[in-house]
């Protein structure tokens, strides 16, 4: 496994908050053998909600020749259209240093790094199969995982960066766990106005 001293802070500081998401937001889910289009569809619209507020800034910071960030906010909302669920648009953009948007970076990039092991269990669900409805857990495939450490490692910042690193990357997942709800949330609305215009 990859390791130098900045991952590994990285790591230290954001590991309960890695372990959180995965155990109590919607997105643990997406872990379960058999998940419903309703499930599926909370874990998009908080992944929407998440890229929408965050890449703006990521693209403008992180424009290195080693490393550029790749966005990934469209493969989202193509899923969520191709399932029948159109994203939502106005979300409000969050402002951010460049040593934040590389803490920031770190959450995106492993997040889709997971991405590998969700696509061989999502896949094997037909009303995501039949739909193409998985741009967003086949972008592993674009392997900006490695870009993105292989760039961090090369970085010479100060102990007052490496921490804003911390800090960005700390505020991106609890903004994640946040956001998490909000699709659920969502999700849940939607299905409410589905019933009221059945009856």
């Amino acid at each position: 496994m990859t390791s130098f001293p900045l991952l590994n802070e990285l790591r230290t500081k954001t590991q309960k908050l890695h372990s959180k998401l995965e155990q109590e937001s919607c997105f643990a889910d997406l872990m379960k053998a058999d998940i419903s289009c309703g499930q599926y569809v909370a874990a998009l619209n908080s992944l929407n909600l998440f890229l929408a507020t965050l890449e703006p800034a990521m693209e403008a910071y992180l424009t290195k020749s080693d490393y550029v960030y790749k966005p990934r906010l469209g493969c989202v909302q193509s899923d969520l259209e191709a399932l029948g669920h159109p994203p939502v648009l106005d979300t409000p953009r969050r402002t951010m240093t460049d040593t934040e948007a590389i803490g920031a970076a770190y959450v995106i990039e492993g997040s889709t790094l997971g991405g590998k092991i969700l696509h061989k269990r999502l896949q094997k669900q037909d009303f995501i199969a039949n739909a193409n409805a998985l741009s967003y857990f086949s972008f592993y495939k674009e392997n900006t995982w490695s870009d993105y450490i292989n760039w961090l490692a090369k970085q010479s910042l100060s102990p007052a960066e490496n921490n804003e690193v911390c800090v960005g990357a700390i505020s991106a997942f609890e903004l994640l766990l946040e956001l998490s709800h909000q699709g659920t949330d969502r999700q849940s609305a939607n299905r409410e106005s589905t019933i009221v215009r059945t009856y």
